[in-house]
């Protein structure tokens, strides 16, 4: 906890001398917790192991300083603890997820440094428990990566006719990724940056049932230990409420060369509010692989994960929020070695049977 407790006296420095100076008003403290416990049946799942574990959180404190009435700087700091996950070696105590200078000029906003990617419906408050169904995102589509783009974000926003409005993100530069890789010879760590990142994120919002629709494309140099090479990812995204009701759905892509890549994932979730303080909510994901052999004959797309969740939310007195949650989980994908492929030959393979596990979440998010 000492470079948590560093970075927060960093942070509340200069907001005491501002205060005192008589700046208060130019700067911004903005904090969120998303602490958890969580148990798994058979096989750990992100981190969530089968004795349990209460090592699983986020805390993220944001500092906005104005330096004039179209320019701000803005610094995010995060603690992340991943529980059992074989990614939490990875993952620093303290984290400078973002740190970018903010220019508006009219309907545009340019932003420079280590900006929020504009990456689908969650990708800005991915951490933010308060604003989310359950404790994270689905993580199929989601993954642990590209949460930031080091470089530079043009975003223009403009209302069209009939009461559409246009959201428009153009982006370059690099990010960061993530991932546990299984294999014949079992698990390994794989940590990659992304160079040469360039893309952009369109959104439209209808009038109607607040719908809004997206459409994300990038792509960007890959490397990591196995191999170098471009890789190129699109997601589709569309969110509506009707009355109580709001649903939320994307899918996407990723593709690549050397090494060979094809995943295909999304999901579809509801929240139901069936009172002002109380809500329920479901969630479908899938990852499908694409499997890459030497005699490219072989070579087939496999349903690697599906998975379903169910969650209970109750908003507490002070706008703090409690989550418990169920989630189902099929397939290859956990944090044991569980590989596909159980035998191969020149000509055939034959695949392992697939893994089941169930775990919950108890969760409370709060914000200020």
């Amino acid at each position: 906890m000492r470079p948590l407790l560093a970075a927060l006296a960093a942070v509340a420095a200069p907001a005491a001398l501002c205060a005192q100076s008589g700046l208060g008003d130019r700067l911004e403290l903005h904090g969120a917790l998303n602490a958890a416990y969580g148990k798994s049946d058979t096989l750990g799942v992100f981190g969530v192991p089968t004795k349990g574990t209460s090592d699983y959180r986020v805390f993220t404190l944001q500092g906005r300083y104005r330096l004039g009435a179209k320019d701000q700087i803005v610094a995010q700091v995060f603690n992340r603890r991943l529980g059992a996950s074989p990614l939490a070696s990875a993952i620093p105590d303290v984290t400078m997820q973002w740190a970018f200078w903010q220019h508006r000029e009219g309907d545009f906003t340019v932003k420079v440094g280590r900006n929020p990617l504009p990456r689908g419906l969650y990708n800005e408050v991915r951490y933010i428990g308060t604003l989310l169904p359950f404790f994270r995102p689905p993580m199929e589509l989601q993954s642990d990566a590209f949460d930031a783009v080091d470089g530079a974000v043009l975003s223009y926003r403009r209302a069209l006719w009939g009461g559409v409005e246009l959201e428009q993100h153009a982006f370059g530069g690099g990010s960061e990724w993530r991932a546990i890789a299984t294999t014949s010879a079992g698990q390994s760590l794989r940590i990659a940056r992304t160079e040469n990142m360039f893309g952009g994120q369109t959104y439209l919002t209808l009038p109607v049932a607040a719908a809004r629709l997206g459409a994300y494309a990038a792509r960007y140099g890959f490397v990591q230990s196995t191999g170098r090479g471009y890789r190129t990812n699109v997601i589709g995204s569309a969110e509506a409420t009707v009355g109580r009701l709001k649903v939320a759905t994307e899918h996407g892509r990723i593709t690549g060369h050397t090494p060979a890549n094809d995943n295909r994932s999304g999901y579809v979730m509801g929240t139901l509010r069936l009172a002002d303080a109380f809500s329920v909510a479901g969630q479908q994901a899938y990852t499908n692989r694409r499997l890459f052999f030497t005699n490219t004959a072989m070579n087939r797309v496999i349903p690697e994960v599906r998975t379903l969740g169910a969650s209970a939310i109750a908003t507490l007195p002070g706008g703090s929020v409690l989550k418990v949650e169920h989630h189902w989980r099929n397939g290859w994908a956990f944090d044991a070695a569980t590989p596909p492929v159980a035998s191969q030959t020149a000509t055939s393979f034959a695949l392992s049977p697939k893994q089941d596990a169930r775990y919950f979440l108890v969760s409370v998010a709060a914000a200020f």
